[in-house]
């Protein structure tokens, strides 16, 4: 696939090494490079399934929450300042 191709590009020549790296709105699959589990301080996953996010090989972590359950003021289950980068593909 191309776009995901252009997307793993993007993220190896964008997200420094010794990152922390949130997968906002994860799953199965994050488009991280194949490297990033080694060279990443942390890959957090939030989403709605942790099934999915169970099979989700590059997330160090993960937590199942629903970020609509407060359309007022969602919040992420971290403290601020937790992540360098927070990603968000295709779950909008």
């Amino acid at each position: 696939e191309p776009a995901v191709a252009a997307l793993t590009r993007y993220y190896r020549g964008n997200i420094p090494g010794g990152s922390a790296v949130l997968d906002l709105c994860s799953s199965w699959v994050s488009h991280y490079p194949l490297e990033f589990p080694r060279t990443m301080v942390r890959i957090s996953g939030v989403g709605m399934n942790a099934a999915e996010m169970r099979h989700n090989d590059q997330l160090d972590d993960y937590v199942e929450v629903d970020l609509n359950a407060d359309e007022e003021q969602p919040r992420l289950p971290y403290p601020d300042g937790t992540f360098d980068v927070v990603t968000c593909v295709v779950s909008i």
